[in-house]
């Protein structure tokens, strides 16, 4: 794989910064409606989280799909605070954001800050904002009010009317935040009618009140149906002003409302790249993914997809990608689900017909990796047995790597034609 796709800013501090712990004051959060059954037990549940704790389901399914993690001694430390920089981390796992405002450099923040690329990401959003001396602050705690910014800003929540909490303006933009965060069932605030936006957030309720929004957020999708016949068919002979008006209207198939992740033309015109637009969407169908990204990248990722690997290094599940003066095609994918590798075999026989004898080995190598991931993702990467499977494969005048390494941020399958 291109060390493009590999950003070591996040380094093995992240493991300690994820350990997200979260408890909660006297505040009052909406109870939450959790589809499992009253008797659900976890397999390695938090010592300090008890079955009888209020949010013990919402907790471990967090921990359970890599939102938050514990510390080492398996304990989640409910009632710390959270900091502006570990808020930002979780707001990027949970969230492809969407650069709104040019790269502004915080005065505190070097670029050899563990947590650079996420706080800078959601500097460009305008999510989290600088004080007055341009300092991003990022070990202090966040308050309950920044939470409803962040949150409200990230996941686009508005408020259709105003919300009645005493201590807290109806005309700033953190009150309208709050009010949106009411609205969709977020939070309730205290039970004395205010929502105290200067205090700290816990650690337990930031979790919380993350797990609401991506509840409202998918419970709230609506996706466009387009009369088929609006549609113009798929074929290898198609125009590129086609394929755009498909990738336009086409909503249960893709999911892309970005220019930047629309179709490109010099892509398009690439014969491995357009059969992968083309005939892999065959594939896709067969699925419940959905493209993301069609321009000089291929994302594929499924609706309710939550990244668990690092952050950073890849953002999504199936990351194709052209190099446009080599017209070399690659593959990043993570590899922890079944279902995301099994895709990507699809894909690439389909684009590299010439190398199918490879299929069998890209499948056990991301079982072995998938395995090892499950059996030691919570070890600093430095003190794991698995070491790592990558390996280079020479079939005919291509050179392929294909594997993880001990980080196992990512499966690869990078493939270079010999000239």
């Amino acid at each position: 794989m291109k060390r493009n796709f590999i950003r070591h800013s996040l380094n093995k501090t992240l493991v300690a910064a994820l350990a997200v712990g979260v408890v909660t004051p006297a505040l009052v959060i909406p109870a939450t409606t959790v589809n499992v059954d009253a008797a659900s037990t976890y397999s390695t549940p938090f010592k300090d989280i008890p079955s009888t704790h209020v949010y013990y389901d919402i907790l471990h399914q967090m921990r359970d799909k890599g939102i938050i993690t514990g510390y080492d001694d398996n304990t989640f430390k409910p009632n710390m605070k959270i900091s502006r920089q570990h808020a930002a981390v979780l707001i990027q796992r949970v969230k492809t954001l969407t650069p709104k405002v040019s790269l502004k450099q915080y005065t505190d923040i070097a670029k050899s800050h563990p947590y650079y690329e996420a706080i800078m990401q959601l500097q460009q959003t305008g999510i989290i904002k600088a004080d007055s001396k341009g300092n991003f602050n990022a070990s202090k705690d966040l308050t309950r009010g920044e939470m409803a910014l962040v949150l409200a800003n990230a996941f686009g929540l508005t408020a259709k009317g105003q919300h009645t909490f005493k201590d807290v303006s109806k005309t700033s933009d953190e009150g309208k935040a709050i009010a949106a965060l009411f609205e969709a069932g977020v939070t309730t605030g205290y039970d004395d009618g205010t929502f105290k936006p200067n205090e700290s957030l816990s650690r337990a309720h930031y979790a919380v009140f993350l797990y609401r929004a991506l509840n409202y957020e998918k419970s709230t999708e609506n996706p466009v149906e387009v009369p088929e016949k609006e549609i113009p068919k798929l074929s290898m002979d198609m125009s590129y002003e086609d394929f755009n008006k498909v990738v336009a209207n086409d909503k249960k198939l893709y999911d892309i409302n970005d220019e930047s992740s629309a179709p490109r033309e010099i892509a398009f015109n690439n014969a491995r790249f357009k059969k992968l637009l083309i005939e892999g969407a065959d594939y896709v169908k067969q699925t419940d993914f959905q493209y993301k990204s069609v321009n000089s990248e291929i994302i594929l990722e499924e609706p309710d997809f939550v990244r668990v690997l690092p952050p950073g290094f890849l953002p999504t599940q199936i990351l194709i990608s052209l190099n446009t003066k080599t017209n070399n095609v690659s593959f990043a994918i993570d590899f922890t689900s079944e279902k995301t590798v099994a895709l990507t075999r699809q894909l690439f026989k389909l684009a590299f017909p010439e190398l199918s004898s490879l299929d069998t080995m890209i499948d056990e190598k991301a079982k072995e990796a998938r395995e090892a991931y499950a059996l030691e993702k919570d070890v600093l990467y430095s003190q794991r047995e698995f070491r790592g499977n990558a390996s280079s494969e020479k079939v005919g005048d291509y050179n392929v790597r294909i594997g993880t390494n001990q980080r196992m941020e990512f499966f690869w399958i990078d493939v270079e034609k010999q000239q």
